[in-house]
Parts: C-alpha cells; sequence; structure tokens
C-alpha cells in the first residue's frame, strides 16, 4: 500500500512538474519573440505589415541568431539578421532558395531605406 502511494505521488508530481516548466516555457518563448519584434521594429518600424513571406523569412533569420538576446540597436539587428542569412542552418520557411536569402535581406533592407 504504502509503495502504491509513492508511485502515486511521483506521477502526480511529475505530472505537475510537466505542466509547470510547459507553461515557463510558452511564457519565455512569448517574451523572446515580443522582444525580437521590437528588435526587427528598430529596422523596419512597419515590420508586421510586411508581405507574409517578408516576415517569415525575416522571422527565421532572427530565430536564428537570438535577436531578442541581442542589443536593442538598429545596427546589431542588421548584423544579426546577416549572420544568420549566411548561416548553412538557418531557420527559413519551406522552400526557401538558401542560397537566395542573403540578396532577399538585402533587398528588404533597401526598401526600408526608400
Amino acid at each position: 500500500m504504502r509503495a502504491t502511494i509513492t508511485v502515486a505521488a511521483i506521477a502526480i508530481a511529475a505530472t505537475v512538474g510537466g505542466i509547470v516548466a510547459t507553461k515557463v516555457g510558452h511564457n519565455a518563448g512569448e517574451a523572446d519573440a515580443e522582444l525580437a519584434k521590437k528588435r526587427l521594429e528598430l529596422v523596419w518600424p512597419s515590420f508586421m505589415s510586411m508581405p507574409d513571406s517578408d516576415r517569415a523569412l525575416v522571422v527565421g533569420l532572427a530565430m536564428t541568431c537570438n535577436l531578442a538576446r541581442r542589443p536593442a540597436d538598429a545596427g546589431q539587428v542588421v548584423a544579426c539578421l546577416r549572420s544568420a542569412a549566411s548561416d548553412p542552418n538557418a531557420t527559413l520557411p519551406n522552400g526557401t532558395d538558401r542560397n537566395a536569402v542573403p540578396a532577399r535581406l538585402d533587398a528588404l533592407l533597401r526598401e526600408k531605406q526608400a
């Protein structure tokens, strides 16, 4: 009987621990996403109105270079995205031509200045 209670207590503790860890991870992910968005808006103030394909590309690059952990400075944002654009393991939208990414990023950076 005592062993059954101990096993049940361990199972309950593991379940509660898993739920708490999932919630903490979700909240941390949301916080990182918000920080990355604010940094991207330093370069593209209208980031959220970009075409979906361009926004998805930039988000993938931001995830690759951990943009949320970089200083809130436009130059740092651009440097981070450029490093990710040349990373062979970059997170990119499905169907993206990896070789075309640096040129597409440069085009997006030029467009924001136009």
